[in-house]
């Protein structure tokens, strides 16, 4: 039987791909656990939380809102189909496109959403809270390898 080389303080083995696919799976788990007595999982989650960001002042169509959340499309309408089975989301006729099918929160939905958020909320600070001061700068170095642009702040007196 192989002996494990790690010991106790010493890095695991691998790079930064390594070390942020470790990362995320623990933040995987976190986010189960935080929701396991809220009936949804972290992705449908992510869903009723973009539908309650976009829906508030648009409607939303299926591809709007997998676009929104950064998930893929595919993905978004098997869970669509969950939550509506569930009763959380709701599809109706799209205000200004007779082709286009709008989805919404159910009342059930926004309730279900309002009971999780707070633990959501509590597991993200306390998995990120070994962070610091650096946790802008993380977010900001996420963000840029999942292909967002960088924002550049001028100040107030550059030119």
């Amino acid at each position: 039987m192989a002996q494990s080389r790690e010991r106790a303080g010493e890095p695991k083995s691998g790079g930064p791909g390594a070390a942020l696919w470790r990362a995320s799976n623990l933040w995987r788990r976190r986010q189960r656990a935080a929701l396991e007595g809220f009936g949804v999982t972290p992705s449908q989650f992510l869903l009723l939380q973009g539908l309650a960001e976009r829906g508030a002042r648009h409607a939303v169509t299926q591809a709007a809102l997998a676009q929104h959340c950064g998930a893929d499309a595919m993905m978004t309408s098997q869970l669509v189909r969950e939550l509506e089975r569930l009763a959380l989301v709701r599809r109706e006729a799209h205000p200004s496109d007779s082709r286009a099918v709008a989805l919404a929160l159910t009342t059930r939905g926004r309730q279900r959403l309002d009971r999780a958020a707070p633990a959501m909320a509590a597991a993200e600070r306390a998995f990120f809270a070994a962070l610091g001061a650096d946790l802008e700068a993380f977010a900001g170095a996420l963000r840029l390898l999942g292909g967002e642009k960088p924002r550049r702040r001028v100040g107030a007196g550059a030119r």
